[in-house]
Parts: structure tokens; sequence; C-alpha cells
């Protein structure tokens, strides 16, 4: 199977009408349960998840058929805010295959990066996953600005690899202004690697900087220094053919070796 990547919003459960005693009552007895909030990179083992399950189903009083899932997390503020799973995911939730689209990072800065991390052995820790955090209202603004300064650059000049790049990114981040614009100021976006940091060797994962990279790129662009963004360029596109050739790679190794591995719900 192809390695996904995900953006994800998350609105502020105070501003959700539809269910929301329903969603104060999963999220109170899913933080009883596993002591934690419910991230998208959460694994379940053997029955876990099916006992889980059958002891929500019960809290809820509902079948499980019945039951809505959502993913959720406590902000700083002490507030809760969720992404609805099923069949309303679509709105809440994009995923790319094998790579991420150059748009989504432009939605965060780099210092809004942070690491899952996993025990390493000996009371040690390592980062073995990457995602950014932001709210809409920033994230709004900072696409506003870059597809305004793009506007603006001088046509005339570009060598045709990077006008080719800005015309693409043009349609990418206006499709991505138009998505998050639907949301509240106050929601929460989400960039997770996800399954792409399973091709990013360990000891790089660090400095694993595209949101960098891109506002670099982005700001050469807008400043005339077309040679410095060209080289830039280069740089990211080889960067990111890499990690989608060893997606692809790892695609056909696990078509022709199949292996069971832990459910992730």
């Amino acid at each position: 199977m192809s390695k996904k990547a995900a953006l994800l919003v998350y609105e502020n459960l105070n501003s959700i009408e539809e269910d929301n005693s329903y969603w104060e009552k999963y999220i109170k007895f899913h933080e009883l349960y596993w002591d934690g909030p419910n991230a998208s990179q959460n694994v379940f083992y053997g029955r876990e998840y099916e006992e889980y399950r059958d002891s929500l189903s019960t809290y809820l009083e509902i079948e499980q058929e019945q039951i809505k899932d959502c993913l959720f997390t406590k902000h700083e503020n002490g507030e809760y805010y969720l992404t609805p799973l099923g069949v309303d995911s679509d709105k809440y939730i994009q995923e790319s295959d094998n790579l991420i689209p150059p748009q989504w990072f432009f939605l965060f800065e780099n210092s809004e990066k942070k690491f899952f991390y996993s025990h390493a052995g000996d009371g040690a820790v390592q980062p073995d996953g990457i995602y950014y955090n932001t709210d809409s209202a920033s994230s709004k603004k900072r696409l506003e600005e870059i597809i305004e300064s793009l506007s603006n650059v001088d046509q005339t000049q570009i060598p045709k690899e990077l006008d080719f790049f800005i015309k693409e990114l043009q349609f990418g981040l206006s499709e991505i202004l138009l998505w998050i614009s639907k949301f509240s100021d106050d929601s929460m976006i989400v960039l997770n690697y996800a399954e792409l940091t399973s091709v990013i060797h360990e000891f790089t994962l660090k400095n694993e900087n595209s949101v960098e990279d891109l506002w670099v790129i982005s700001k050469s662009i807008c400043d005339g220094d077309y040679d410095k963004a060209s080289s830039n360029l280069r740089i990211y596109k080889q960067k990111w053919e890499e990690i989608s050739s060893k997606c692809g790679a790892q695609e056909k190794a696990g078509s022709a070796t199949p292996k069971s591995e832990p459910s992730i719900q």
C-alpha cells in the first residue's frame, strides 16, 4: 500500500452544535479508558480495539453500528478540539499518497514543527514522526500573503522550470485556502507526516524542514533571485522524489511479501 500523509482540521468542541453532548460523552469515556486523547497515530493491538468498542457501546447506550468516532486533542487552553471520522471525514481530512503537496507546507511556519517520540531503550526517547500544528487564522493569513506575493512576480523574467512550479503552486494554494476558509478562525490545523516518516531515516528526521525550504524558495522568487530559487527548488524536488521513490519501493516489496501488522484505527 502507498504511504499516506494527512492534513487535518480540528474544530473547537464548544463551537460544534450538532451532536455536541454525544462528543462530550465520547471524549470523556475515551480519556478515562485510554488515559489520553484519540490521536491520528494511535495503534491498537490484538483485541484491544474490539474490547474498547464493546465498552464504549455500553457506556453510550447505543449499538456499535451507531457509534460515531472522532480524533480529538486537548488544547493548552484546556478546551477540546475534534475531527469527526466516518462519512463526514472528507470535510475535515485531506490525504496524500507518497508525498506532501507543497501548498500544505505554506499553512505553517518552521517554529510550529513538532515530533512524536518513542522509547529507544535505557530510558532514552527518539523522534519517530513529524507533525505541524497551527490555528486557522494564522494559516489563512499566510496563504493570502503568499498568494498575493506570487501574483506580483514579474512573469517575463522567470525561468521555465520556476514558472511552471509557480503556476501549479498558485492553483494549489487557492484550493487549500478555499478549503480552510470553511472553518472558524480558532480551528486547529495539523499536518501529520504519518506513514511517510517510515521512509525518512531517523538520523535525518530532525533535519526535514520542507516548510522552511519552501518559504525560502518563495522569498527568493519574490525578491527576483531566480538563480537561488531554482537551485533550492531542485534540491527540494530531489528530496521529495527520493521519499516518493522509497515509498514506491516499499509498496512493491509489501505487495510481493505480505506481512501482518498492527491495525491502525
